[in-house]
């Protein structure tokens, strides 16, 4: 009977405090340890400040629920000091925690943030998403002259056909470490998009580099994965400088005729940031860069929805 009236209040509490969030708590092990504390802390959960000052720190997922609520102190009322301590905080855990999932919810909370201190901590952060510790090595193979058998043998009197030296060499094994490559594409996407929405020059160039759009010679880590070049794309779409739209121009006159979804998101994001409705034509739009940028002011919500529709429609 006590759970099942547990059970009921979380069902009525589903629309206020949203049914993923609910689901979860009612499936978690401390519901079945306290089940009115756990679903308070659905309806009415802590101040993410005070959840990621805590001492000792708080479960994992707790924490990565206040980096998800988390809004920037400064802009919210908050002290300098609050500021300085959720930045500090954010930047641990974005570029060295253990947990992708708290790397994950310290970069997005990033992304949130205007502070000037953000492009760098996100460009580290993309440059570790691989989760490799601090001057992690793999070990020297081991020389194994020693081991060297004859192949073929000498019986009857027949010498060696191969000396086994021309064998692959022994690699040696380690302990695996780092994440899975699916893991940091994943993380590298998330750096990439939040650096776009900082709105920063740094963050622009460095997204220009990632999308291929500064050379050759320019390639940071993981830019030959298309996944995360698309990220890189989609970002610069929303990065508000005038870097941005030339590297998007530069991206769509080079992957015309090569890559569809590099060259749809360069023109979606040429159209927002330019708000002129070009055809994705890389001669006129080259002829915009040369012309001189000028960055439309931010579309409205409905703007940005009719925009999208339309270029589903031409998909």
């Amino acid at each position: 009977m006590y759970r099942a009236l547990t059970i009921a209040v979380a069902a009525a509490s589903l629309v206020q405090a949203g049914c993923t969030s609910m689901w979860d708590a009612v499936t978690s092990r401390r519901f079945r340890e306290a089940p009115f504390k756990t679903v308070g802390k659905v309806i009415s959960p802590d101040d993410p400040l005070v959840v990621l000052r805590a001492d000792p720190p708080r479960p994992g997922d707790e924490r990565a629920k206040a980096m998800n609520r988390l809004k920037e102190p400064i802009r919210n009322k908050g002290t300098q000091e609050d500021q300085d301590q959720m930045i500090d905080t954010l930047e641990r855990a974005a570029t060295a925690d253990p947990s992708p999932v708290l790397r994950y919810a310290a970069i997005n909370a990033l992304g949130r943030f205007q502070d000037e201190r953000v492009p760098r901590i996100l460009m580290v952060a993309y440059q570790k998403a691989d989760g490799q510790p601090e001057g992690a090595a793999a070990p020297p193979a081991p020389k194994l002259e020693s081991a060297i058998v004859p192949i073929g043998g000498l019986s009857a009197g027949r010498a060696p056909t191969r000396s086994g030296s021309d064998l692959p060499a022994y690699t040696g094994l380690s302990v695996p470490t780092g994440y899975a490559q699916d893991t940091v594409a994943a993380l590298r996407c998330r750096c990439l998009e939040s650096l776009g929405h900082t709105n920063k020059p740094e963050a622009a160039r460095f997204l220009a580099a990632v999308a291929g759009a500064s050379g050759p010679e320019i390639k940071p880590a993981g830019s030959d994965d298309p996944e995360v070049r698309q990220a890189a794309v989609r970002a610069l779409g929303h990065c508000r400088q005038e870097e941005a739209v030339t590297a998007l121009a530069t991206v769509l006159s080079t992957e015309t005729g090569k890559d569809y979804v590099l060259t749809r998101g360069a023109h979606q994001g040429l159209v927002r940031l330019t708000g002129k409705r070009l055809p994705p034509d890389p001669q006129q739009w080259g002829e915009v860069v040369q012309a001189g940028v000028v960055i439309a002011p931010e579309p409205t919500w409905a703007e940005n929805v009719i925009q999208n529709v339309a270029f589903w429609d031409k998909k």
